[in-house]
């Protein structure tokens, strides 16, 4: 069920207790924003404009993925200088709580979370579990999903993990071997490529990963004792197809926001797969595992979903669900945040939808 919905050239959006918390961007060189708190029915209760900066009460950057409403009541978010700050979701007031760590036992200083692509994260009864990936990570695709403390202390690795090369990387490196002009790939499914996919089982001490999205494969990793174990889903990906209008939209979001100088250096070619990717999302609720597939229904915006109960992974059937045409969604227990790319005036702007999801009854 829908219970929000805002058009904003924004960061974030979360659902809490008291109401909405969006976060906006008043320039685009993120100088300058805005948190605005609204209520449930969509009316303004209070806003608050202030200056990026990395005073304690200051807020530098902070995305969807890197801002969550923590079991203490209040928004935690990571800003762009390595602090964790909290925001409070009822006078949106900023407090810096410390400066994070990156040093994980056994594995050395130099690991932080996606700086290449989001970083998911998941916090509960003060425990976090996240990913984090090295300097090396644009050669190797190696991260490292991880657990620690909600004030990022303690890391534990609990498994490593690699994504496949993308086809623009790929792209981009033959044209330097050729010499000339650099080309690459417009990926429309290139952020999600790279996004950590997963979903936490609090209850069962299990989380439940994508490591693929162009395979039909789950990954169930225990956190305690940290074996994993892969299961194939049962769909023929040939037939999921994809339609060029929402392709074409991207290319030329893409385009709009790439500098000319870049433009004149790297010839872009628009990148359409034979069929869409197997999988795009995943999502524990309750006592059930749902699977977002790349079957998708592109005029209504919905993606097939599979239901699987837990811990037997049952299948129970399958229905549709909202999914963004920017692939940037967010789930935290009930609710379920899509960034969708809109068009507005000759300029692009972000649509955030908030959906609260209820398990229904067995």
């Amino acid at each position: 069920m829908k219970i929000f919905q805002i058009d904003l050239y924004g960061r974030w959006c979360l659902a809490c207790p008291n109401g909405i918390v969006c976060s906006e961007n008043l320039d685009r060189n993120n100088r300058e924003y805005k948190f605005s708190l609204y209520n449930y029915s969509g009316a303004l209760i209070r806003d608050r404009r202030l200056l990026a900066g990395q005073g304690p009460t200051d807020i530098q950057g902070g995305n969807l993925n890197t801002v969550w409403l923590s079991s203490s009541g209040k928004i935690s978010c990571l800003d762009v200088g390595g602090y964790l700050k909290t925001i409070n979701p009822e006078t949106l007031e900023v407090q810096t709580i410390a400066k994070l760590s990156n040093v994980i036992d056994g594995y050395g200083s130099r690991y932080t979370m996606g700086r290449i692509s989001g970083s998911h994260l998941e916090e509960k009864d003060g425990r976090i579990v996240t990913t984090f990936e090295s300097s090396g990570f644009p050669e190797d695709f190696t991260y490292y999903l991880v657990s620690c403390t909600n004030t990022f202390q303690n890391f534990s690795v609990i498994a490593t993990e690699r994504k496949e090369k993308p086809p623009s990387s790929e792209k981009l490196e033959e044209s330097r071997r050729k010499g000339g002009p650099l080309e690459s790939f417009v990926d429309y499914y290139g952020r999600l490529r790279l996004e950590r996919t997963f979903s936490v089982d609090w209850k069962r001490d299990m989380v439940y990963l994508i490591p693929d999205i162009e395979k039909p494969e789950v990954e169930r990793i225990d956190l305690k004792n940290k074996q994993k174990v892969k299961y194939q889903i049962d769909i023929d990906i040939e037939n999921f197809l994809v339609e060029r209008g929402e392709f074409d939209l991207y290319n030329e979001y893409v385009a709009s926001e790439t500098p000319e100088i870049l433009k004149q250096r790297i010839k872009s070619t628009l990148y359409i797969p034979t069929h869409a990717s197997a999988l795009m999302g995943t999502m524990v609720v309750g006592d059930r595992l749902l699977v977002i597939t790349g079957n998708r229904n592109w005029k209504k915006g919905e993606n097939e979903t599979l239901v699987y109960k837990l811990p037997s992974l049952e299948y129970e059937g399958s229905f549709f669900i909202p999914f963004s045409n920017y692939q940037n969604t967010k789930w935290y227990d009930p609710y379920y945040i899509n960034v969708n790319r809109i068009k507005k005036d000759e300029d692009y702007s972000w649509r955030y939808e908030i959906y609260r999801l209820v398990e229904r009854s067995s």
